[in-house]
């Protein structure tokens, strides 16, 4: 017996539903689902199905993983286009590294709601080594941020869900494996991030640093720049020997692990502004 595909689009999260649980859609009726992407066994647990002698199945092909990928339903906004990444140095690479521009207004949008609400904005935090309790530290992080929940019914936050769903589709069409093993979807906040000149996330850093939630079960991770940055503020990361600059609706996709360590880069003279989340297996 094969593995059954299936799929959510990440706009069905605008539905009355709970934030946390996405309805599934007719293609995946037969399976109990809590996220937005990707593909899960019709089997117990779901765990993959077992062939002869008790032999796990091998992996999906290309392209039934392609087939069952992700796409907006009809008349989903979709406004994305595939971007350019810039060249890694010498021995880098952008391999499962994702970018697409999305509509400059979205970013606009997302901005005035921030502008909008000084009462939701609070200095930016970090985990300092052998603390639990995040703290400020302006020489690790100087930033200012605010936050969006998954269900937020703001229109602007809406706009953006929308584009990103365009983006995760494109994505997991570009790499079909990457939703073909679990069900993965917003779960928590997603964060707008405010850097005034010589701010920034300053040192190397990974999305996922250990086992504890919500980190422990983050899969992919999406950024989108809100601004054009011109003087520095970028992003690098370490492994792939690449800097990406701040381009107005330029969003990037990544995996969460420690491959693909990475920080800010500083602008001296220049505002930087982002909207940065995570998605989750389960």
């Amino acid at each position: 017996m094969l593995v059954t595909l299936a799929s959510v689009s990440l706009a069905l999260l605008l539905s009355p539903a709970p934030a946390h649980v996405v309805q599934p859609n007719s293609r995946s009726a037969q399976i109990r689902m809590a996220g937005g992407f990707g593909a899960k066994s019709a089997t117990k647990g779901g765990s993959r199905t077992k062939g002869k002698k008790g032999k796990p199945l091998a992996p999906p092909t290309k392209a039934a993983a392609a087939a069952a990928a992700p796409l907006p339903p009809p008349g989903a906004p979709s406004a994305v286009e595939k971007a350019t990444l810039p060249e890694p140095e010498e021995g880098g690479n952008s391999m499962f590294m994702g970018g697409w521009t999305i509509d400059p207004a979205i970013c606009d949008g997302l901005i005035r709601c921030f502008d909008a609400s000084p009462e939701s904005q609070l200095r930016g935090q970090v985990s300092m080594a052998g603390g639990n309790v995040p703290v400020v530290n302006k020489d690790v992080k100087d930033s200012v941020e605010m936050s969006f929940a998954p269900n937020d019914p703001r229109p602007e936050w809406r706009a953006y869900l929308a584009a990103l769903n365009g983006v995760f589709g494109e994505y997991v069409k570009e790499y079909p494996m990457a939703g073909a093993y679990g069900v993965f979807g917003l779960r928590d906040r997603t964060n707008f991030q405010y850097y005034p000149p010589s701010g920034g996330y300053k040192t190397f850093h990974t999305e996922r640093t250990g086992a504890a939630e919500p980190e422990g079960s983050r899969h992919l991770v999406f950024m989108t720049y809100l601004n054009d940055v011109h003087d520095a503020g970028g992003t690098e990361f370490y492994h792939q020997k690449l800097t990406v600059n701040a381009r107005k609706g330029l969003t990037l996709v990544w995996p969460a692990d420690w491959t693909f360590t990475h920080r800010g880069v500083a602008s001296p003279t220049e505002e930087k502004r982002i909207i940065t989340g995570w998605f989750n297996f389960g």
